[in-house]
């Protein structure tokens, strides 16, 4: 099959393009610096048959970022109260211009402050009370009366319900045996070798150790550092590991308090069990309310 053949208005068209690319091309070899743009067409500013300005972006509703929000600014329709121009005194003697109507109250819209008739407080002439001479006898009985007892009890809007107490250390042996741990550990040993790793001193009564890295802290070392730990200038990073270090420190105390080793393994006992058992019940209900 042959193709069909052109008309000779369509061949001079086409031949007239062929030749204008090619005098384009030689033009762009020739200047190296020469860039070929093609210039878009201009978008019509007429949408749907309408040049009027239409809102993109939704002024209301669940659509409505808070950034859109914020840059659109207030959006309604009337003057605000600060807009009006107002060169006449709003408050009139009469609300009407054809004047007031029968019967209507002429009183001043806010009363007078009202005057009591009675003098306020810091005018009175007080006069002290005289003191009255105490009977030798009251209600004629001579014996000695009882005084009153102090109330010491604790009232009952000063007890934390809201925060649970902890549990104290209990070791049942699967019910052989109870026994209560103490809440402050006690190290016995023939000498007291503890010492300070802050302030190189022998802690005196009570102080923090860590048995993982074998490091002992007095109570003054130990304030100190919970002082820094307070700040407000210390960074957050050095407060987070500072606080995890401290809490891995436990209250201990050397067993010199209830006897005596003399540089031996065996003691003398300086206190008896029972006041040493009541001392470590009492100790263990007092430190639940602790803290560090």
């Amino acid at each position: 099959m042959f193709s069909r053949k052109l008309a000779k208005s369509m061949r001079e068209r086409l031949r007239a393009e062929r030749r204008e690319n090619q005098l384009i091309e030689a033009r762009a070899k020739e200047e190296i610096s020469f860039i070929y743009v093609v210039n878009p067409p201009e978008i019509p500013r007429i949408a749907f048959g309408s040049g009027l300005e239409r809102v993109t972006l939704p002024m209301s509703g669940p659509s409505l970022t808070p950034f859109m929000r914020k840059i659109q600014g207030e959006v309604r329709e009337f003057p605000g109260p600060h807009e009006y121009n107002t060169t006449k005194d709003l408050i009139k003697k009469n609300a009407s211009k054809y004047g007031n109507a029968p019967f209507v109250s002429k009183l001043p819209r806010l009363a007078q402050t009202a005057t009591s008739a009675y003098p306020p407080v810091g005018t009175y002439h007080v006069h002290p009370p005289k003191k009255l001479k105490q009977a030798a006898r009251p209600f004629n009985v001579g014996a000695l009366q009882k005084p009153v007892e102090k109330f010491t009890t604790t009232g009952p809007a000063n007890y934390a319900i809201d925060r649970q107490s902890p549990n104290m250390k209990i070791c049942s042996a699967f019910g052989s045996k109870r026994i209560i741990w103490p809440a402050v550990a006690i190290i016995c040993s023939p000498v007291n070798n503890a010492k300070c790793s802050k302030c190189s001193s022998t802690p005196i009564g009570d102080y923090y150790h860590q048995f993982k890295l074998n490091l002992d802290l007095c109570r003054s070392c130990m304030k100190k550092q919970l002082r820094i730990l307070k700040r407000c200038t210390t960074d957050l990073y050095y407060r987070a590991r500072m606080r995890n270090e401290l809490n891995q420190y436990q209250r201990v105390r050397y067993c010199g308090f209830f006897h005596d080793h003399q540089g031996t393994t065996a003691a003398i006992q300086l206190m008896s069990k029972s006041t040493l058992k009541y001392k470590i019940r009492t100790e263990n209900y007092l430190y639940t309310y602790h803290k560090l």
